[in-house]
Order: structure tokens, then sequence, then C-alpha cells
């Protein structure tokens, strides 16, 4: 470690000065100072001179022309206290080490302020080489013990690790709280402020170079192992392009668990020791440079992954993931908001790029729903693929709402203020559309609506496939309730579409339910219709057998028909049979009473009057189980 500072001429003489002193006095044979009952001064009254002397420098009137008697052997006591140092170590005996740190800093201060002054007396300029010469090796010893207090946990760390692996094969051995929180980094606090006093030493004797290198290499290997041993060194950006998205997904888990515990455990653990080492008030800038330095490399290469993701190809499944990626670099903001501002405006960057994919991505689904122009009806009027696929998707994509309504918030301003600089909107039109209900719903509630009325569209499109009008509302009714149990079975989607919207869907179910007993059931009671039967004021046999006859047939068309669609929702499927029930039997029943006993008896009546009340009931109770059932067998 080189001096700062100084001079050829001064190196020179401190050569000198120092062989001579050797062939005089070995440093380390240098006895120590006595205690205060000796007649020599102790090391505090020393001190205690030291600091009259550098306080008198400032206010000195006078050039200074020799070093006063009691600070002129200050170097050769704070050499004596280096070789003590260097045979037992720091951070054995704190007291014994500040005592060394407060002699170092003030034989700094010394040479400091001499150099400062350019003074050309020679007894002054022999005593700031020798000053200078033992401040070097002083600080030298203070560099080595720093590396050396740094390395000493992350040894402890391997050590125990070595030692757990020395254990049996065949036992498990548990952690017993595998929820404790991990001490990181771990520092005794005996350690911390041994290295908060040997950095205050190195900074203040110019050394901030060698503290900061010192400090810096330590922490980036300390963090390497840390790293390494949870799987960092696995994920390889070049590999992303190439391999099944089955694996990257994989691979993307991996990077999340790094990343966040990187966000809640490794860059908090490390600003907390980086602020408490360098914690003088005046060590500001150097706080920021030496976390920054630290968290950047290994923030650029997780934000490197994140822009390999980015560029894969585009696909519905990835769309959670990507939003997974992106909230984790929204959560690591926070952790390393103490760096520098140009590594936030990084993170934020690949941070956007993950929301404009995730739009796109979500882009994607109004584009299959408009896409999906299949001409062949879904068999039985049952729920549409395409309405599971995407009501599953919403709902799984409602779980994101604030991360989504955050993406598509920023899309929609960042697309806003392209369009204002192309052609700003007018004062009235901004007025007007900031006024609009729909826009003060969030940016993903407008989304959502977008879609679901684009599932709609092509619902009413795909309904018309059916050629019987009566499956056409049970299929409109099928998907109508499905979408409306999933919203109602989600916090999420419910709140995001709103009251009114959900009421408007339960209006629209009943207004189907409604249409399709008109279309099916509204002929069948005409058949029941008093009007016709009379003539001349008597029932007329032929027409009241014409309209048994016609009941008949269309109750069994019905029958077999309909019991073959399908409604899957079990309330909704007793709903029907009641309201059916509840519009049939009553008519029927009263058909039946009033006329059977002007047919004939016998097997006429039997011919004509094929249905009793109860057996209505129970063919109706058939209805839409998706299984034709035999009259015939059922009524056997």
């Amino acid at each position: 470690m080189e001096k700062p500072g100084n001079h050829a001429t001064e190196s020179d003489e401190n050569t000198q000065h120092c062989d001579e002193s050797s062939e005089q006095k070995s440093p380390t044979a240098t006895p120590e100072p006595k205690s205060e009952s000796s007649s020599e001064p102790s090391l505090n009254q020393v001190m205690e001179a030291v600091d009259d002397f550098i306080d008198s420098l400032s206010s000195a009137a006078d050039p200074l022309r020799e070093i006063p008697p009691t600070v002129e052997p200050f170097p050769e006591t704070v050499d004596s206290l280096v070789s003590k140092m260097e045979s037992s170590g720091l951070g054995r005996d704190e007291s014994s080490d500040s005592s060394f740190i407060e002699a170092v800093n003030r034989i700094s201060k010394s040479v400091i302020k001499l150099r400062d002054l350019k003074l050309d007396s020679t007894p002054v300029s022999s005593w700031l080489n020798r000053a200078s010469s033992v401040q070097h090796r002083a600080v030298s010893l203070l560099d080595e013990e720093f590396r050396h207090l740094l390395d000493r946990s992350r040894e402890k760390k391997n050590d125990g690790k070595n030692s757990d692996q020395k254990q049996d094969s065949d036992r498990c051995v548990l952690p017993e709280n595998e929820e404790e929180e991990e001490s990181f980094p771990d520092f005794s606090p005996e350690s911390i402020s041994t290295l908060r006093k040997i950095a205050g030493a190195m900074i203040s004797a110019g050394y901030e170079a060698e503290c900061c290198m010192s400090y810096e290499m330590s922490r980036r290997h300390a963090f390497k192992e840390e790293l390494t041993e949870i799987g960092f060194e696995g994920i390889n950006v070049e590999d992303v392009q190439r391999i099944a998205w089955e694996s990257l997904e994989g691979e993307i888990a991996s990077w999340i668990s790094i990343v966040r515990r990187c966000s809640t455990v490794f860059f908090p653990g490390e600003l907390s020791l980086c602020n408490t080492v360098f914690s003088d008030q005046n060590h500001a800038s150097i706080r920021k440079r030496l976390f920054t330095g630290l968290v950047s490399a290994v923030t650029i290469r997780f934000l490197d992954f994140s822009g390999a993701v980015v560029l894969t190809k585009r696909s519905s499944e990835k769309l959670f993931k990507f939003l997974d990626m992106y909230e984790t670099l929204r959560d690591l903001i926070p952790a390393v908001e103490q760096s520098d501002s140009d590594l936030i405006q990084e993170i934020k960057l690949a941070q956007t790029r993950l929301g404009e994919a995730a739009v796109t991505i979500f882009g994607e689904l109004e584009n299959s729903i408009k896409s999906d122009n299949g001409r062949t009806p879904v068999p039985s009027g049952a729920v549409h693929p395409l309405t599971r696929y995407t009501m599953n998707y919403l709902k799984y994509a409602c779980e994101y709402k604030d991360t989504l309504d955050q993406v598509f918030q920023h899309y929609e301003k960042a697309s806003q203020s392209d369009q204002t600089e192309t052609k700003p909107e007018p004062e009235t039109r901004r007025s007007q559309r900031e006024d609009d209900e729909e826009y003060k719903t969030s940016a993903f509630a407008r989304q959502m609506i977008r879609v679901m009325e684009l599932l709609d569209a092509n619902l009413e499109i795909k309904s018309k496939l059916y050629r019987d009008p009566s499956l056409r509302f049970i299929f409109l009714m099928n998907n109508g309730r499905y979408i409306l149990q999933k919203i109602k079975g989600s916090i999420e989607i419910r709140d995001l579409m709103g009251q009114s919207w959900t009421r408007k869907r339960s209006t629209e179910l009943r207004q189907y339910h409604k249409s399709y007993q008109r279309e099916t059931w509204g002929k069948v009671l005409q058949c029941m219709n008093q009007e016709g039967l009379q003539v001349n004021g008597k029932v007329s046999k032929p027409v009241l057998k014409e309209r048994f006859k016609i009941f008949n047939a269309m109750f069994d068309e019905i029958h077999k028909t309909q019991s073959t669609w399908i409604v899957s929702d079990e309330q909704m499927q007793s709903e029907l049979r009641v309201s059916i029930s509840a519009l049939v039997i009553p008519a029927y029943r009263s058909f039946f009473g009033r006329y059977k006993q002007h047919l004939d008896s016998g097997k006429q009546t039997d011919k004509y009057v094929k249905y009793q009340p109860e057996d209505i009931e129970s063919f109706i109770d058939d209805l839409f189980d998706g299984n034709p059932t035999s009259m015939i067998r059922k009524r056997n």
C-alpha cells in the first residue's frame, strides 16, 4: 500500500531514518508505555499532548520550528503498538483495539496537518517522515485486519456447512425452526464496531480507496457464495431462447425466488452492514457507491434474464409468469432505492417491458375470441369451450388485478402521451372523457369489460348456429349462467365488473328463460285453449280428439329432443323444470279434468289421452339431463 501524498524527498529521508532507527532499536523490542504511576507518561497522556499539539497547529501565529518534547516520541509509541497488534491481532480485546485505533487516528491527523503546513524546518520534516512511515505501517495492519474481520463471517459459515456435511449420511437433520429468519450478514456486534472504527481510521488517514477496495472485494465474494448456494449460477441467459417453455418456467421460478431473496434478505442486509461500517455522516457518498457497486452487478444479471424472457414468443399461458416477474422487479426497487438512480431506472425499464409484454399477451385473448368463428355448434347446447377458457383465464388473471391495473394504466398513459404528441386532445373532449363513468373505472376493469363484450358478441353469433330457437336459448342460458357463476364465485371479478353489470347479466338470463318458455311451450299451451272446442254449444269430439293428438305429438317430440339437451348447472336445471311444471301441469290438469269425460271410455280414451297429469310431471323431470329416455320404457 502506497502512502498518499508523499514526496520523493520525504520517502528518502524516511528510508534513511528507518535504517538508523532499526540499528538503534528494533520496533518489536520497544517497551510498552508505562502506567501513570511510572515516571514516563502513559499512552493517554501522550495522546492528550498530541491533541493539544494538533490544536496548536491551527492557531499558532509563528511557523513551527520543532516538535514539542511530549509529542516527539509519539511515532515510536505507535510503532510499538503496531508491533504488539501484529502479534496478537485485533478483535480480541475491545479496549486495546480502541486505544490502538485512537493512536492511529492521532498520528494520521498530525501527518495530514503538518503536510498541509508545508514547513521547511528540519526537525519537523524528520518527525513527519518518522510519523508517515509509522502511519503507513499502522494503516497497512488495519487494512489487513479489516479484510480478516470481513472474511471471518464467510469462513465461519463455510466451516458450519462442512461440519454439517460430515454428519452421518443416514441421519436427516432438520432445523429446529425452518421459518426462523436468517441473519445476514452474520457479524457479531463487536466485529461490526471494530470494522466501523477501522474504516473511520483508514478514511481519515487518506486511505479511502484501499478501505473501499477491501470492503468491496470481500463482500462481493461473500455475496457470490450466497447466490451460488441458492442456485443463481444455474440460470443461463443464453439458453432462454432455445429451451422449451416448460423448462423455462422452472428457470423463471428459480429467478423469482432468488430475486425475492435478494429483495428481502441479501440487499437489506448488505445495506445495513454498509451503513453501519461507514456510519460517519461524511461517508454518505461512500455508502452509496459501495452499495451500488455491490448490487448493480447482480441486478444487471437479473435484468438480462428478464429481458431474454420478454423476447421469447408470446402466448397466453405466459401471462402469469410475466406478471410474477413484473411484481418481483417492482418489489426489488425499494431494496435498492439507496443505490444509484441509474440502476433504479434500469429496473423500471425492465419492469415496463414485462408490463408491455403482459398487455400484448392479454390482447391476444381478445384476438382469440374474435377469431373463434367455428361453424359447428356445441352438442346439446352445452357451455362452449371458449366460454370456459375465457372465464377461467379471467378468474386467474384477476388474482393479479392490482398489478394488471398498474400495467394497463401505464400502457394507457403511454398511448395517450403518444397521441397527444401527434395531435393534442381538445380540452372539451378530455373533460367529457374524464366525466364519463367508464373512464372512472380502473384501467384493467375497462379491459375486462371489453373482453366480456367480445365474448357476449361471439356467443350470440354461435347461438344462431342452432336451427331450433329453443336450443338457441338453452345455449345462451348455459353460457350466461356459467359466466355469472364465475363472476359471483370470484370476489376480484365481481369487484371489477360492479353490481350493476352483474344485475344486468341476471336480467339477461331471465329473459333467455322466458324466451325459451315461449318458444317451447307456447304452442303446447295453445292446444289446451278452450276456444274452438264447442260447436253450437256442445263440445266437438273430433276437435277435442285432434287437440289431444296434437298435444301428445308435441310433448313426445319435446321430451325426445330436450331430454338430450344439457343444462349443466343443477340450480338452473331445477329452476327450468319447476317453471315448466308450473306452466304446463296446471293447464293440462285443468284441460284433462274438464274434457276427458267427453271422450268415449275404453280403448278410444287410451288412444287419445296418452298422459295422466302425473306422467307429465315425471317426464318434465327428464328434461336437460343429456340422456334420452324412452317414454315407453319409463311408463312401463
